[in-house]
């Protein structure tokens, strides 16, 4: 059995085939032979040196599509680095890229490395959007697999999306279903949240904050995550009743009396919640915004508002 070379012995043999390349053939030639003397530093862990060698391909890069090709190459570098600020700054190269002319399969796989990207500096609002968009047309299995995209779909569909949109755009959607199959945890923790089965939501709730604490890309984020679910979940059961007791709130997520209370002072406090809770009489008192007073208010703010710059108009044209 013939012994794998060494990796200086793969090297010399790739620059001698760039050498060969440049004497004797073209620059698509000599590209690819770049291209696999970069990927062979890569594979080694030669992580800046495939990343200059990435980049001295560019220039005989003909066309779009094959310098994106590249960018993403060195995407992928500064994404198992966690170099954040080299991979926004390839992803606005691609972005800037794309904008010229790049077709919608560069598109989408941008998308999908944006999303990532997003998770990582918790900006769960627009990484939702982005796995939204590119659930159906997933293509970058060089990065992320498919179930793990749909994974990140629903949790961040969770926090972001109302309760109207989430089961039209993540719970009905076909492609989120035939994965969901394969994860029921995921699939009950959603589905328990969408049929207000506060009990169940709180058992798959602990497995979901578990998983996250392994998490490679939300496991930074996973105290922020959690607290947001809890506003989520605690504002939709609350939205039910102008007055509850904490008894019975207790006892609909399968928790204790003094759980909830901790739980929604905290988030009281810090204004995360619109409620007061009444210790003496053990009720919990909802204060929902009512959008046609609000309208109204707003209306009549306006309306002063307006008034008085008539009034001073008409002074200035009175003198």
């Amino acid at each position: 059995m013939e012994q794998e070379k060494t990796f200086e012995e793969q090297l010399e043999a790739v620059e001698n085939k760039i050498k060969d390349s440049q004497e004797n053939l073209g620059d698509v030639e000599v590209r690819d032979a770049m291209l696999e003397k970069a990927s062979l530093q890569q594979k080694y862990n030669k992580y800046e040196d495939a990343i200059k060698t990435y980049i001295d391909t560019l220039p005989k890069s003909i066309g779009i599509g094959k310098k994106m090709d590249v960018h993403f190459l060195i995407l992928q570098i500064y994404l198992k680095q966690r170099n954040l600020e080299k991979f926004k700054e390839h992803l606005n190269q691609q972005q800037i890229l794309l904008d010229q002319g790049g077709d919608w399969e560069r598109k989408n796989r941008l998308k999908v490395y944006e999303g990532i990207y997003c998770l990582m500096i918790r900006d769960i609002t627009k990484a939702c959007k982005l796995f939204l968009d590119s659930v159906a047309t997933f293509n970058s299995s060089e990065i992320i697999s498919y179930n793990e995209i749909v994974s990140y779909t629903v949790l961040t569909s969770m926090i972001c999306l109302d309760r109207q949109s989430l089961k039209k755009k993540v719970h009905q959607n076909p492609e989120v279903v035939g994965v969901l199959r394969e994860n029921q945890v995921l699939k009950s923790f959603l589905e328990s949240f969408l049929q207000c089965d506060y009990k169940t939501l709180f058992q798959k709730f602990a497995i979901v904050n578990e998983n996250l604490s392994h998490d490679q890309y939300l496991s930074i984020h996973r105290k922020y995550l959690i607290r947001e679910y809890r506003v989520v979940f605690y504002s939709q059961f609350l939205e039910s009743y102008k007055t509850v007791t904490l008894n019975n709130m207790a006892k609909a997520f399968g928790v204790t009396v003094q759980f909830i209370d901790r739980e929604l002072s905290e988030l009281i406090s810090s204004r995360r919640i619109n409620c007061k809770i009444d210790k003496v009489a053990g009720i919990i008192e909802s204060s929902r915004a009512d959008d046609r007073n609000q309208l109204y208010n707003n209306l009549i703010k306006q309306g002063d508002y307006l008034l008085n710059r008539v009034q001073k108009l008409s002074r200035l044209t009175d003198l």
